[in-house]
């Protein structure tokens, strides 16, 4: 894949970088980087994603229920210290094919929802 620097990191260009897939027993979390995709797969168990803790405007995550689990076994987003939609609580997906993109808007806002199916 092409990758750029940002001034602190490598990241991929031209959306993201290539998407993984993440399954675990809800024993362990993901910590997620700038400009992440993954597929989710809660099949297992419930997990959390953490969202990146110094994140720049603009950098942008996304996260897909790959088994169609969540409402089983929801997501729930670690917001690691920063808002989600101006908010100072966690995220729980906990509807069935959920796929969400959040972009980092700053510290008024933090995370906002970009794509929420």
């Amino acid at each position: 894949t092409w990758e750029g620097y940002n001034g602190t990191q490598w990241t991929g260009l031209g959306g993201g970088n290539p998407w993984s897939t993440h399954t675990s027993d809800g024993s362990t979390s993901l910590t997620v980087a700038a400009n992440d995709r993954y597929f989710i797969d809660t099949t297992a168990g419930a997990q959390t994603v953490i969202l990146p803790a110094s994140p720049q405007t603009g950098d942008q995550v996304s996260l897909l229920d790959l088994a169609g689990t969540f409402d089983t076994n929801n997501l729930t987003i670690d917001r690691n210290s920063l808002k989600i939609n101006g908010a100072t609580a966690n995220l729980v997906l906990d509807v069935e094919d959920a796929a969400i993109q959040l972009v980092y808007t700053g510290a008024t806002y933090g995370w906002k929802l970009t794509n929420n199916n």
